[in-house]
């Protein structure tokens, strides 16, 4: 062998086997031990590089157990050796110097419990570790495995760094966060050795449904795309769209170069609310599934229904579907009432109007696309089109998954005013004996009945329409148990009792106060022409 591959080998042999030192760090007046950095030939030095100096002179240094507890607040995950339903953990995978038959590193996963009595396991040892700021069922780290988001975690890599060492990205980075308000501000900043993790923790960890996780991407590639810009990298040509379960090399574990990861507390706990204030409308997360506080045992007490329902009888959650009345309706109310930053939303809940009233695909497309040239020539600017792509995006929302979609989304996302719940939150049956009690008050004698002793139809099917403007005939079917060829026959008729009906209404408010005492709550609403009616609801127990 020539004697220069020697010298390779010898090399080779000493960076290998050059044996670790510890080296101390002092954060917050407590002694945290790092095994095991750089030194000034190769291993055994502390990392201090650019960009983790700036973040050492600006913010507070955190060690990885406390890092890690402030993700996974004490109780979140599961104990060790304790199975408890609806309890997770995280996980850690760990890339080890054994090696398999091909060659190649064997990888090792493992639990953390609520104890996180791995993490000194972890960072004691020289490997590639990485762990998501999510918890999983099993021990496996895979998408399908994800049950809670705790944080929003960021990569950004090729942080501007003058001639001179001054770290510009970073500096730039937070003057688009403090002074331009154009990015949120971080709970923490990691260093990782040759970039920036920014980890944003929410105050409430969010549960991890497909529609959510879904809306959490585009959320984060969004961001992505706004934080690697030309000011803070040198990559800003190729950002580096990243995954929502990715895995981030562990904080306290060993770096690409030998270092150490280090972190630093740059700010607070996030909302959703928070984070959805620096992007656009068709990023923002609507669809949130926060992480009960109730344990099953808790739920099971205080919602023995549901309990029996969904967990002992294993049945699924209901939905609901609806006439193509409701498509037509709502196809019309886009068409008047769009507007420029709800234009994306209002065709996405068409997509999902369709999905509840049975409209085929062919006729949602047609006229979603029918939509593009009004939507388009709104004054919103050149910057801001609407095109085929926003079309396409939104009917995504074709789907059984999104037909539970809540009203109250649907009517803020769409900027277009909905008119809830036609019983005034009643239910059926107290709503049934209300319209009993008017009848009753305005004919003490019976004399709302015909020969045959039977209450008119006619009279039915007006008082519903009359305490419910915005009803259709489906509503007053189910509500009253009229049939359908008797509601449709009187829907369209008169008022049957002249002006009796208006004239006993004041006897009627005083009967309710009089028999409804604090339960009933008098309110004032405000009408289209300006004037104001008094409306009374009924609380439920």
């Amino acid at each position: 062998m020539p004697p220069l591959i020697h010298t390779g080998v010898y090399f080779l042999i000493i960076l290998l086997y050059y044996p670790y030192e510890q080296s101390d760090v002092f954060l917050h007046s407590k002694r945290y031990v790092y095994p095991t950095e750089l030194d000034e030939g190769g291993r055994g030095k502390r990392m201090s590089n650019a960009l983790t100096k700036y973040l050492e002179e600006n913010y507070i240094e955190v060690e990885p157990k406390k890092f890690y507890r402030f993700i996974f607040p004490s109780g979140e995950l599961g104990i060790k050796g304790v199975y408890e339903k609806g309890k997770f953990n995280a996980i850690i995978n760990e890339q080890t110097k054994e090696l398999k038959k091909d060659g190649t590193p064997r990888h090792k996963s493992y639990v953390m419990t609520d104890d996180l009595d791995m993490i000194d396991d972890i960072c004691s040892r020289d490997n590639f570790c990485v762990c998501s700021p999510i918890s999983y069922i099993g021990r496996n780290r895979t998408s399908k495995n994800a049950r809670v988001l705790y944080a929003l975690a960021f990569d950004l890599d090729g942080i501007k760094i003058k001639n001179d060492g001054t770290p510009q990205g970073i500096i730039e980075l937070f003057h688009q966060i403090e002074n331009l308000k154009h990015l949120p501000m971080p709970t923490y900043i990691v260093s990782s050795g040759t970039g920036l993790h920014l980890y944003y923790v929410f105050e409430k960890p969010l549960m991890l449904f497909k529609n959510l996780a879904k809306e959490l991407q585009a959320y984060k590639d969004e961001i992505t795309y706004q934080m690697w810009n030309r000011y803070v990298t040198e990559f800003y040509r190729k950002p580096q769209y990243e995954s929502l379960f990715q895995g981030f090399r562990m904080v306290g574990t060993i770096t690409k170069v030998g270092t150490r990861v280090r972190a630093f507390q740059t700010g607070e706990k996030v909302t959703i609310e928070q984070m959805n204030s620096f992007v656009k409308d068709k990023f923002k997360v609507v669809s949130t599934s926060y992480k009960s506080k109730l344990s099953l045992h808790e739920a099971q007490l205080k919602y023995p229904e549901w309990y029996e329902k969904r967990i002992v009888k294993g049945q699924k959650k209901g939905t609901w579907t609806t006439k193509p009345a409701l498509y037509e309706w709502w196809l019309e109310q886009i068409e008047r009432g769009a507007v420029v930053g709800h234009r994306y939303y209002c065709i996405m809940m068409l997509a999902i109007y369709a999905k509840k009233a049975g409209i085929s695909w062919e006729r949602l497309e047609k006229d979603a696309y029918g939509l593009v040239e009004d939507f388009d020539s709104m004054p919103a600017g050149e910057d801001n089109p609407f095109t085929k792509s926003d079309v396409v995006a939104g009917l995504k929302a074709y789907h059984d998954k999104y037909i539970t979609y809540p009203i109250n989304s649907i009517e803020y996302l769409s900027g277009i005013k909905i008119e809830k719940n036609k019983r005034n939150y009643r239910g059926q049956s107290q709503h049934v004996k209300i319209m009993s009690a008017t009848r009753d008050i305005l004919y003490p004698d019976g004399s709302w009945r015909k020969g045959n002793g039977r209450p008119s139809a006619h009279y039915k099917v007006w008082v519903y329409k009359k305490n419910n403007p915005n009803a259709t005939k489906a509503d007053c079917i189910r509500d009253t148990g009229l049939s359908k060829p008797t509601v449709y026959k009187w829907w369209n008729k008169d008022n049957p009792l002249g002006e009796k009906y208006e004239i006993g209404i004041n006897e009627f408010v005083e009967f309710l106060k009089d028999t409804c005492g604090e339960g009933l709550i008098s309110l004032s609403e405000k009408l289209p022409d300006g004037s104001e009616r008094e409306v009374l609801e009924v609380e439920n127990d």
